[in-house]
């Protein structure tokens, strides 16, 4: 088997020099409080990160996309027979947090790590039939959904001109996205992605990534997951926009979905969403859910992991 890790060592640098160094919070706009940082740099920062918006927000996981549940899952022992789930998010505050570091010759910073994290409230919605199939009677449960989401960029001041009079600040890695459910136990260990000649395995959704080497796969391909959470009678599901279903259970903590990758080129995220067994089929048990969401970039024609 053809494993690569995505891991791109080039970053380490960057990562380890923003360690210690000035930090500061905003909700909104610039950001503000950064010690030896001005508002010049803070604002580009802040119009550097705006300009990237489709490496901040994702389309798979905060929508109020319906998913049917038919994995038909030790459903003799639930207490309810789950049909389908949505979200309903009714507070999202985001934060954005901001490391500066590697400070060149007059003390202004030259690179930034920023995090940015969402705290979603709402609720977990379950359409659920009766046990007993014939019975054509349906309720909906509803479980106090509070989530975590995180996802950080890295950003370097670079020049624009040949005498460097003239620089500004720019996105140059990306993370996945982590959300993760209030006092969860369910876990994702690794996601494995196939897609004709990539081979490649995650164990961390928020490692950053050079932005010219996201994982780039050919249009009109299938990809192959192969999610691994240890617990065999987790509920897993595929996330692709407004697209939900669930991933085959291998019955040996291991689950596995494939999808046709459409020929339309650019940036597209996908994601996992594994939940406990009781989260779906016992209307008394928390709703406790793990979710990864990662990037990648779609071109016709192309079959590798290369540079964009």
């Amino acid at each position: 088997m053809k494993t690569r890790l995505l891991t791109f060592t080039a970053l380490v640098f960057l990562v380890g020099a923003l360690a210690g160094c000035g930090k500061s919070t905003s909700t909104l706009g610039p950001l503000s409080g950064s010690t030896g940082v001005n508002a010049e740099a803070q604002a580009q920062v802040s119009a550097a990160v705006a300009a990237n918006a489709g490496f901040i927000d994702e389309d798979a996981f905060s929508t109020s996309a319906q998913a049917d549940v038919s994995v038909g899952a030790g459903v003799g022992l639930a207490a309810i027979r789950p049909l389908h789930f949505w979200r309903t998010i009714t507070s999202a505050d985001r934060r954005i947090e901001t490391e500066y570091g590697n400070p060149d010759s007059l003390g202004r910073p030259t690179t930034a790590l920023v995090t940015i994290r969402k705290h979603l409230l709402g609720n977990f919605n379950i359409a659920a039939g009766a046990i007993d199939e014939t019975d054509t009677t349906r309720t909906v449960f509803h479980k106090p959904l509070d989530d975590r989401w995180v996802r950080r960029l890295a950003l370097r001041r670079v020049r624009i001109d040949s005498t460097g009079t003239h620089q500004e600040w720019r996105v140059v890695g990306v993370s996945g996205v982590e959300v993760t459910s209030k006092d969860a136990t369910t876990t994702i260990q690794s996601l494995r992605i196939q897609a004709g000649s990539v081979d490649t395995t995650v164990t961390n959704p928020l490692e950053l990534h050079r932005m010219r080497h996201m994982l780039l796969v050919g249009g009109t391909q299938t990809m192959r997951l192969t999610v691994t959470t240890g617990h065999n009678d987790d509920v897993v599901l595929l996330y692709r926009h407004l697209n939900r279903r669930p991933f085959i259970n291998n019955g040996d903590g291991t689950y596995t979905a494939e999808f046709v990758l459409g020929d339309f080129p650019g940036l597209r995220h996908v994601g996992v969403n594994a939940f406990t067994h009781a989260t779906l089929y016992d209307d008394t048990a928390a709703y406790d859910s793990k979710a990864w969401i990662l990037g990648f970039a779609v071109r016709p024609g192309e079959d590798h992991i290369g540079e964009n």
